[in-house]
């Protein structure tokens, strides 16, 4: 293991700018190609993240060119949502613009290697370092956030052992991006299928023949049919023995956060006393549970038996057909969000589901479906829990590799 040295961040920047002033960035200025703005929501848990750009124009981008982010600077958010960090990529857009809530450092490469920062600063010092002179008055903010960027401290090996540190902790990372991606392939081929045999009606056997508009033993009715619609509750939460046991209980922020995938983890566990003493109960394994209230019409899908609160509702097949159910929600929550009843917060009801008119397929197509997806949900399932133990990995070893507690 290499000798570490201390240092200012100052010392190891070639270049740190915030982002332009409000009056020289304005709405007006977006297109919808050009030069991608990186705003805090293109700021991720993961670093960065390409979804939801808002483009300039190069002419205006050429005015404003010490607000110019190139492939391997770091970009900070010092305004809003503090603590995002992210690291340009190499193989996207030769340069971005950052918005006036950012700021954009470029390191001294032969010093410092620029996703070594990036780790420092996802590590717990790092965050602590960089928050350290954090306002909380109005909209949080950095005070002096170039000063605060520079004042920084960090203390790094040489530039052989910042390239093998980063070598680990990318690796990881990769694969869980590796895996998103599997998944989000997979995802999109249930979809396909589901498409082309309930909507396009290409499925097999089918002879063409149709009856008001609908294959041979197909009708319309309420998905309340096919599926059992179930409830929950919450617990008393001045109750501790009611809560931080060994049962998963879902919330309507669980829900939003693992919107249209298997729900591994919840922010809450409550107890086998909690579930006897309220309304809550334990739902099966591959129950497809629904935001009712709030944010409406987001759903999830679980792995084992979990409890949810009173602001979701369950729903599970009644023919063994769960993915087939799921699947068959995500084409109709447009549906029942148009069914929702209230005002201030649209919420859905069980009249919701009773009155809602659908489209049920015949038994044996959605027994065909189910044996056909069977597979890609195994392996949906199977990368979101490796990507869980590769998280919880990541995390475990990033503090220490940074700190130097082990070595290399």
């Amino acid at each position: 293991m290499s000798k570490r040295k201390t240092y200012k961040l100052g010392e190891l920047s070639e270049d740190i700018a915030m982002g332009p002033f409000g009056s020289n960035l304005k709405v007006d200025n977006f297109i919808e190609t050009g030069v991608p703005v990186i705003r805090g929501m293109n700021l991720n848990d993961g670093g960065f993240t390409n979804n939801s750009f808002a483009f300039i124009s190069e002419e205006k981008a050429n005015t404003l060119k010490r607000c110019l982010a190139y492939p391997d600077e770091l970009v900070f958010t010092h305004r809003g949502t503090l603590g995002q960090v992210g690291i340009i990529p190499q193989n996207a857009y030769p340069k971005y613009l950052v918005s006036q809530s950012q700021m954009r450092l470029k390191v001294k490469k032969d010093i410092l290697v620029p996703k070594y920062l990036f780790y420092f600063f996802k590590s717990q010092l790092g965050q602590k370092e960089l928050l350290k002179n954090t306002s909380q008055v109005g909209v949080p903010a950095i005070a002096n956030p170039t000063k605060s960027l520079k004042d920084v401290e960090i203390t790094i090996p040489d530039i052989k052992e910042q390239t093998q540190i980063v070598s680990i902790l990318s690796s990881l990372d990769d694969k869980i991006e590796l895996n998103l991606q599997m998944n989000q392939t997979l995802e999109a081929m249930a979809q396909t299928i589901f498409k082309e045999w309930f909507v396009n009606f290409n499925f097999p056997g089918f002879d063409g023949y149709v009856v008001d508009g609908l294959p041979k033993g197909w009708r319309l009715g309420s998905i309340l049919e096919i599926a059992d619609l179930l409830s929950g509750g919450t617990p008393k939460t001045d109750i501790t023995e009611y809560w931080n046991g060994n049962i998963k209980w879902i919330s309507a922020k669980d829900i939003t956060s693992n919107n249209r995938r298997f729900i591994i983890e919840t922010e809450k566990q409550i107890t086998e006393l909690g579930i006897s003493k309220s309304a809550t109960k334990l739902l099966p394994k591959f129950t497809t549970v629904v935001s009712a209230r709030g944010t409406v019409g987001n759903y999830c899908i679980l792995p084992e038996e979990m409890a949810i609160s009173q602001s979701n509702y369950g729903l599970k097949s009644k023919n063994n057909s769960d993915f087939f159910l799921f699947i068959f929600i995500e084409n109709m929550i447009e549906m029942m969000k148009a069914y929702s009843y209230g005002t201030v917060f649209d919420t859905i009801t069980t009249k919701t589901f009773e009155e809602m008119e659908v489209v049920i397929p015949s038994k044996s197509l959605i027994a065909e479906y189910e044996k056909t997806i069977n597979p890609i949900f195994s392996k949906i399932l199977e990368n979101q829990k490796q990507n869980k133990t590769l998280t919880q990995l990541r995390n475990s070893l990033l503090p220490k590799l940074m700190s130097g507690k082990i070595n290399i």
